[in-house]
């Protein structure tokens, strides 16, 4: 019992060092000035540099016309969504049967299938009873 509250006690002080060189560790890489917290924190840090790396590509002029047709089209879009969003969600009727006809084939399938396992089952004991009862008539034909 000494062994193992030892044990325990060494793991908790060995947590607890851990914990302090982390914390020291983990603060010498903080900036020391609010300045500099504020100015690493801001969204804009880097973005200068990354501008003026890349190269800034013109943009693709597009002609009225092109735009009235995108709009037209997008336009048409939203027609056709909210047409399919009013639509009740149900199965058309045919579909429906030909859902409940392979439905009932199936059951009926399974139930076949559960008749040749009984049958299969039965026939095999049989079998058994055959070879067992074969095995004793030869040992009374036989005496050593």
């Amino acid at each position: 019992m000494p062994e193992a509250f030892s044990t325990h006690i060494l793991g908790g002080i060995m947590a607890f060092v851990m914990g302090i060189v982390t914390m020291v560790r983990l603060t010498r890489n903080m900036p020391k000035k609010l300045v500099d917290a504020n100015h690493y924190s801001s969204s804009m840090y880097c973005v200068d540099t990354m501008m003026k790396n890349e190269k800034q590509l013109p943009a693709p002029a597009i002609s009225n016309s092109e735009y009235y047709a995108m709009m037209k089209r997008m336009s048409d879009l939203e027609d056709k969504v909210t047409l399919l969003k009013r639509k009740p969600v149900t199965m058309p009727a045919e579909k429906e049967a030909m859902l409940e006809a392979a439905v009932s084939r199936i059951d009926a399938l399974e139930e076949q299938l559960m008749a040749t396992q009984r049958a299969l089952q039965e026939a095999l004991v049989r079998q058994e009873e055959l070879l067992d009862y074969i095995e004793k008539k030869k040992r009374k034909k036989k005496p050593v």
